[in-house]
């Protein structure tokens, strides 16, 4: 497949057509009943006439922690965003990287005719003969957070709340990786736990405060090695319908490679002089400072654009509350810079929002600035 037909390529050539969906009067409990049996993630509300109308997750049934199971999924469902079936695919992966959400209903005039989830666009990634060849470690995230296993689902799902990751690495107590919690995982225990408890009650904080993730995690882990293809964690994820691999050295968990990580090459190829500049979690500490991030963002990618082509760059924003490791006002930005050939990364934190983006600008430029020193050593010595 070469790159002219990536870029010719629509939703209609790589939606499922064949959608699971609840109607807007019917309960929580048999939307959770649906993902569960179908072993989805999300499923479409869509009215008596076929029109969508929003989209019931697990990440949203979790962050509502009072939800009695016979609530209507019309108040609880969020809103995604829509593609029409001439979408590009470039374009659906950028909608998903900007939206969070990790499968985009597809209509026409309104009625429900597709879904395309980030598994299908992440399915086109062996035949792009460009990206095929890239290595596991120039795309994965790096020193990944991970828990363990004697830590309960409610810990779990903080951490993946404040970092704003779908999935942990599950450790020992040698440190060594025996398993991986995702939030269908959490979702799936706590919902179950709960209908066994009452059908009126999903509070769910006494409920699952005492259940382990060493008794829900996925098992064995499927986890690949840094040097391996991302075709090879794209055939380890279908095999086993995972969204999320662990890379591993000796056991350990030294990096983490999602599907987020593969959209993100794919929405790539529409980006040949705009940079893609996502800012997540900035409701968390202060919403108006997006647009000054945004315009140092921006005079930081001029200067680095003189010696890389950046493709995409992504940052997000954990506020800190009182009482943690951090004192009270502190925020964390993690950043990650996607170039034609390099990942580069950063974490910074300050009490200044401001401050720690210029900090967090500068350690990834001199990093840049690094490489392209070694390379020219590296040609002066040859």
């Amino acid at each position: 497949m070469s790159r002219k037909s990536v870029q010719d390529m629509k939703a209609r050539d790589v939606m499922s057509r064949i959608l699971v969906t609840v109607e807007p009067d019917e309960d929580v409990s048999s939307a959770i009943g649906k993902m569960q049996k179908h072993d989805i993630n999300e499923v479409p509300v869509v009215s008596e006439d076929g029109c969508i109308v929003g989209l019931v997750n697990y990440e949203t049934l979790l962050k509502r922690r009072s939800i009695p199971m016979t609530t209507k999924v019309e108040n609880i469902m969020a809103f995604p965003p829509r593609v029409d079936e001439d979408a590009s695919v470039m374009d659906i992966a950028e909608t998903m990287l900007s939206s969070g959400y990790r499968a985009v209903p597809v209509t026409d005039k309104e009625r429900a005719i597709g879904i395309v989830s980030r598994t299908d666009l992440v399915n086109i990634i062996p035949g792009l003969r460009i990206l095929r060849d890239i290595e596991i470690n120039e795309i994965m995230t790096g020193s990944p957070h991970h828990i363990c296993e004697k830590d309960t689902i409610n810990q779990a799902r903080s951490i993946m709340y404040r970092l704003d990751v779908r999935a942990l690495p599950v450790t020992n107590g040698d440190e060594n990786v025996v398993g991986v919690i995702g939030l269908k995982d959490l979702g799936k225990a706590s919902f179950r736990k709960r209908e066994r408890t009452t059908r009126g009650d999903a509070s769910g904080e006494q409920i699952t405060a005492k259940i382990k993730i060493g008794s829900v995690m996925r098992t064995p882990p499927i986890t690949i090695g840094e040097t391996q293809k991302i075709v090879d964690a794209v055939s380890l994820m279908n095999d086993n319908r995972i969204s999320t691999i662990i890379v591993t050295e000796k056991d350990r968990p030294v990096g983490i490679v999602t599907q987020y990580d593969l959209i993100e090459l794919i929405a790539s190829f529409k980006h040949e002089e705009q940079v893609f500049v996502q800012i997540s979690g900035l409701h968390e500490a202060d919403p108006e400072s997006y647009d000054m991030m945004y315009e140092m963002i921006q005079k930081n990618i001029k200067r680095v654009s003189k010696i890389i082509t950046p493709k995409i760059f992504t940052i997000h924003v954990t506020a800190h509350e009182a009482g943690s490791d951090h004192m009270s006002g502190d925020v964390t930005l993690r950043g990650r810079m996607t170039t034609e050939h390099e990942l580069y990364y950063s974490t910074v934190t300050d009490w200044d929002i401001m401050k720690a983006l210029s900090s967090m600008l500068n350690n990834i430029e001199k990093s840049i600035r690094k490489d392209k020193d070694k390379k020219i050593t590296t040609e002066r010595n040859r």
